[in-house]
């Protein structure tokens, strides 16, 4: 099993601590964001694959979702949220290796993370995120119609965009689309698309 990339190491460095710095602060229109993408939807038990320091947790935590967990590669990052929210389970580990039981977690999601894992790496991820999910996998990414790779605050081999619906469904093509939003600056993000998926055989 895949667990480590050239990605990881860049954003346990010093790079990724910056990125943690510039946004470790709170955006409480996400919380509507989150609202419309969850609506009609009960999850109870949520895990976020790279939390960073927990601010999607933190946005759930506010709509009522009282069962959270994340991963996270950043040791740092893992720190802070240990720190201020003890009563998130929040532990170090990859998209690449969940220490997490298989169908365990209700929904299951990313939030910036798939645009970070480039094209030969991303099927490995898609797998354990299906893996720890029951029913609901959620993904809020940059997407573009065709893959592409974007230069990243001057790094190149950091960031993809591409369609992260199509990606999902034609690796798992059980999974049946439930909502596709578009999100900008009046819900805290920067032109993100979120899908929100279901697993196939769930009521």
């Amino acid at each position: 099993m895949q667990t480590d990339t050239p990605e990881l190491a860049l954003w346990r460095s010093e790079f990724g601590r910056a990125y943690t710095e510039r946004n470790d602060h709170d955006r409480p229109e996400r919380v509507e964001a989150w609202r419309h993408l969850l609506a009609g939807i009960a999850p109870h038990r949520v895990l976020e694959v790279g939390c960073n320091v927990a601010w999607n947790l933190v946005y759930l935590d506010r709509l009522g979702i009282d069962e959270l967990y994340g991963i996270e590669p950043q040791l740092d990052a893992v720190g802070r949220v240990r720190a201020r929210r003890p009563d998130f389970h929040v532990v170090p580990g990859t998209a690449f290796a969940l220490p997490v039981r298989d169908a365990s977690c209700d929904l299951v999601f990313t939030s910036g993370v798939l645009i970070h894992i480039s094209p030969a790496s991303l099927g490995a991820a898609l797998d354990e995120i299906y893996r720890v999910s029951r029913r609901w996998i959620a993904a809020i990414e940059y997407d573009a119609p065709a893959e592409q790779e974007v230069v990243y605050r001057g790094r190149t081999g950091a960031l993809w965009k591409r369609d992260h619906g199509v990606a999902w469904r034609a690796r798992y093509s059980d999974l049946r689309s439930i909502r596709r939003l578009e999100l900008g600056s009046g819900l805290g993000y920067h032109a993100c698309t979120a899908h929100l998926f279901e697993k196939a055989g769930e009521p």
